[in-house]
């Protein structure tokens, strides 16, 4: 799955080189955009690209710079560069930075597949640790394991990754992994039709990923949201946001817009609404304080707890469980 930079301050440019790009056949797993050189050099440093795709002329930092920049630094992906009649002779004196390849402008879709068949062939070629197509083939498999869940196939699928990659480097290998896991989880995120939020995936191995995914993917395929988000709760109603999101697969900030556009419902009620059943079940066994029981639910503050269980029930957890002959 290749992962490919746009860089011009024309907006236009960008959007329509990024729409032939989704027309191809290329297995593209990702097409991020930049304004100019700077913007272009802060993406580069924080991700990996196979591919980055730039104008000559743009403020604060040209095509050029942004060659000799990465060279300098040691990122090295292929470059088309792509310019206008005035700007080609100034373009070829980018060979020295390594430039794959230069397109004139105005490009059409033909002349761009010709270019990218060409500069993939010769990557794929170059002793990269895995070649595009390998990945595609990992990726693929991975892909329709988990949409069709199949978990045996999925493991099979997982446990080919890793022979895949035997052998190889430890630094290219964890790089790898990270790679495949993405672009596995961005190709179901389309056909979901939702975003999966995979920030926790660098922070554990390859196979506690694989089962984070299996479970985001297979819960959201089997429930709603809404049941997912009961089911988690009604197990650990003290279960935090920022815990709960990690478990879906959402980031906080857009969890919150999800579940109310989704349940009608804001995350917030429907979570107290839960602890209160949790808590009610909970008072009624002899052997627990009050106070353990507003832990337990999520509850630090004595308080507060008394607070919200006297407007739901219209009685404090005290005079409950008076009522039911229990202590407190």
């Amino acid at each position: 799955m290749y992962k490919i930079l746009l860089v011009d301050d024309e907006m236009v440019f960008r959007k329509g080189i990024g729409a032939m790009l989704r027309k191809s056949d290329f297995s593209i797993g990702q097409i991020s955009e930049a304004v100019d050189g700077c913007e272009a050099m802060e993406l580069l440093e924080r991700d990996n690209f196979d591919i980055v795709i730039t104008d000559i002329r743009m403020p604060r930092m040209d095509g050029l710079m942004l060659c000799k920049c990465m060279r300098e630094k040691g990122i090295r992906p292929a470059v088309i560069i792509m310019s206008g009649y005035d700007d080609f002779k100034y373009a070829q004196r980018a060979i020295q930075y390594g430039v794959s390849d230069y397109v004139l402008k105005p490009v059409s879709q033909k002349k761009l597949t010709e270019v990218l068949r060409e500069v993939m062939r010769k990557r794929d070629e170059s002793g990269m640790p895995l070649k595009y197509s390998e990945m595609d083939r990992l990726v693929t498999g991975l892909v329709e394991a988990l949409w069709n869940l199949d978990k045996t196939a999925w493991l099979e699928a997982g446990a080919k990754v890793r022979k895949s990659l035997a052998g190889i480097g430890q630094s290219d290998e964890k790089r790898l992994l990270q790679e495949i896991l993405s672009n596995t989880a961005d190709k179901i995120s389309e056909r979901l039709g939702e975003s999966l939020f995979t920030d926790e995936f660098g922070e554990s191995g390859f196979e506690e990923n694989l089962e984070l995914l299996w479970e985001m993917v297979s819960n959201r395929k089997r429930h709603g949201l809404l049941e997912q988000v009961r089911e988690y709760l009604l197990a650990n109603p003290a279960m935090s946001q920022e815990e709960l999101c990690g478990r879906l697969g959402f980031s906080s900030s857009h969890f919150s817009l999800a579940f109310k556009e989704k349940t009608g419902k804001k995350f917030v009620d429907y979570r107290t609404q839960i602890r209160m059943e949790a808590a009610r079940q909970k008072l009624c066994i002899p052997s627990k304080t009050i106070t353990q029981v507003a832990a337990e639910v999520g509850y630090s503050d004595y308080s507060h707890f008394s607070s919200v269980f006297r407007k739901f029930y219209g009685k404090t957890p005290a005079q409950f469980r008076e009522e039911r002959g229990l202590g407190l």
